[in-house]
């Protein structure tokens, strides 16, 4: 790879990514990302701008946990994610459940938040307990129904949730009963637990790993024909749709703007927040090789509101079409429009 001159003209992050599509064509990808604080009353543009990230961050180990934020490393997305980083908050002493509630524009969600609550078995018909009162909870999928059914004697024979591998409460069969199972936080309010072995919908408003459905199902189907005739490229059926990593019901209808307004419940412990995302708009020059000039297109293609750190990420992705490769790219120019300064309130 090269090193053409770089002129970041705004405050945010900038990382530009040598990628290929899915024909292993070469592009240059760039992605802009970034940070507000978020306050009781509003935006301000952060001091200290994140980085955009490329590994992500996990709850825990990688293997039993989910996504704190996805690796930030996508060629492309077909529409703005929408994820909220958080946890719930109770209103009052002695909640024992909630509802928190997101709004980005036409994108909303809701999830029923409940206590601490566990099967028993009494008389021989199965029972939850009543749910314990909480001050708050924290919004993951190893609150949200799945997991693994490893009640069985044999390995081999051990099941799990597709959708949500490191949730809790999944078992394949009712017959498959454990005392004291504990049943998911986080449920999908149309959609509740009302007996034991009852499969229902993971309820969350985090990232999906690449491994989990529905988004796996967009992967394409790596087979002996795909393996002879196809491979390194990515299946003739891959979908793009794949690069989406928010939960269900959280990715836009095509791509925010910016101006969108912000409406969070019961998931920030400074109470209600409504705000408007800013209207920001990157634009970048690429000089490529004979002094051709490139202007990317793009895109909000990821909103991220942390109400722990109470930060708000925002990621605009373009790529440019390369004929050999980053050798072709002599500088990269990035500007904004609708910029404040940092540590200003933001203009709306």
């Amino acid at each position: 790879m090269g090193h053409p001159s770089l002129q970041n003209q705004t405050p945010f992050a900038l990382k530009l990514l040598a990628l290929a599509d899915e024909e292993l064509r070469p592009l240059l990808v760039l992605v802009a990302k970034a940070t507000y604080v978020i306050q009781r009353d509003g935006l301000m543009l952060a001091e200290a701008q994140a980085p955009v990230d490329l590994s992500g961050q996990y709850w825990g180990t990688p293997e039993t946990s989910s996504y704190r934020y996805e690796p930030e490393c996508a060629f492309f997305k077909p529409a703005t994610d929408v994820v909220l980083v958080g946890h719930a908050w109770a209103p009052e002493r002695g909640t024992r459940e909630l509802r928190v509630s997101l709004r980005v524009g036409p994108v909303r969600k809701s999830v029923r938040v409940v206590g601490e609550r566990v099967w028993f078995k009494s008389l021989g018909s199965i029972s939850m307990t009543q749910p314990l009162p909480f001050e708050r909870l924290p919004l993951v999928y190893e609150r949200a129904f799945g997991g693994w059914d490893r009640s069985g004697a044999e390995q081999g024979r051990h099941s799990f949730e597709p959708r949500n591998p490191v949730g809790v409460g999944f078992r394949s069969s009712p017959r498959h009963f454990e005392e004291a199972l504990p049943l998911p936080n986080l449920e999908d309010p149309d959609h509740p637990l009302e007996r034991f072995g009852q499969q229902v919908p993971p309820a969350g408003f985090g990232f999906l790993s690449p491994h989990w459905q529905p988004r796996a199902a967009f992967a394409g189907t790596y087979d002996e024909a795909w393996d002879r005739q196809r491979k390194p490229l990515l299946p003739r059926n891959f979908d793009r749709r794949f690069f989406n990593a928010a939960s269900p019901g959280l990715v836009a209808p095509g791509f925010l703007r910016g101006g969108e307004e912000v409406v969070l419940v019961h998931a920030s412990p400074l109470g209600p927040l409504s705000f408007r995302l800013p209207h920001v708009t990157p634009r970048a020059t690429v000089k490529l090789a004979g002094n051709e000039l490139a202007r990317p297109e793009f895109h909000l293609d990821t909103v991220i509101l942390d109400t722990d750190e109470h930060r708000l990420f925002l990621l605009w992705r373009g790529h440019v079409p390369l004929a050999d490769g980053l050798d072709d790219v002599c500088a990269v120019e990035l500007q904004a429009e609708g910029v404040t300064g940092a540590g200003s309130r933001v203009r709306l």
